[in-house]
């Protein structure tokens, strides 16, 4: 039988199975809180005593293991590993991360965008006058949704992501899938980085780099959601 000291290393590994452990999650696997051991703030089965654990290396132990390895891949990518990486409010990570799944952008990137444009912030405002999480310029949001009328309207967080998302998308359809000039065109506007390419220039201005990172935090996706 697992004892009481063994199971929350026995638990973690399966979040290493499953390819997923946030930076700054294994000092959350812990025997001493009330309740239980917990992972990444979740308790692991605080309920279940811990003789009810199958002995390892049983077909139970096996069982069990592919299961919770189930349960992290299905929190990989998720608003709840999302709210724990960038430490926002779990209500925001679930509308970032729902709004981008429906207009077809990957909730990857659209995360790195909120952060780069707003840190996250739905009443962020620019010295050049653009509003909410996703910076958006008035007549841009305007030609996007002939609701938002108003800078209140324009800095609600779910019309905001979704207007947002769907200028992205737009723009890497019009840059034929360059994920990179699509993202510099939603920085800089798609006239000026038109201009610069057809004077030979590159447009790039950094933009691109606080968005995608580099080494191996680097996004290497494509921009849109796989389907």
């Amino acid at each position: 039988m697992a004892t009481p000291s063994f199971r929350p290393a026995v638990w973690a590994l399966c979040g290493l199975l499953a390819g997923f452990v946030p930076a700054g999650a294994q000092e959350a696997v812990s025997n001493g809180k009330p309740g239980g051991p917990r992972l990444l703030g979740v308790p692991v089965d605080s309920a279940r005593p811990p003789e009810a654990d199958p002995a390892v290396g049983s077909r139970g132990f096996w069982t069990r293991l592919r299961d919770e390895a189930r349960r992290f891949r299905e929190l990989n990518g998720g608003p709840f590993a999302f709210s724990l990486r960038y430490r926002i409010p779990a209500e925001l990570a679930r509308d970032i991360h729902r709004v981008a799944s429906e207009e077809g952008i990957d909730p990857e990137l659209a995360f790195r965008l909120v952060r780069a444009e707003s840190g996250f912030n739905p009443r962020a405002r620019s010295h050049a006058g653009a509003l909410g999480l996703m910076q958006l310029m008035p007549y841009t949001a305007r030609w996007l949704d002939r609701r938002m009328t108003t800078a209140e309207r324009i800095m609600e967080p779910e019309a905001n992501l979704r207007a947002g998302c769907r200028y992205l998308r737009q723009l890497i359809a019009k840059y034929d899938g360059n994920l990179r000039l699509a993202l510099l065109a939603y920085n800089r506007g798609d006239g000026a980085v038109d201009r610069d390419l057809r004077r030979g220039r590159d447009p790039e201005n950094g933009y691109t780099r606080r968005v995608l990172g580099n080494g191996t935090a680097r996004y290497r996706g494509s921009g849109l959601l796989s389907r």
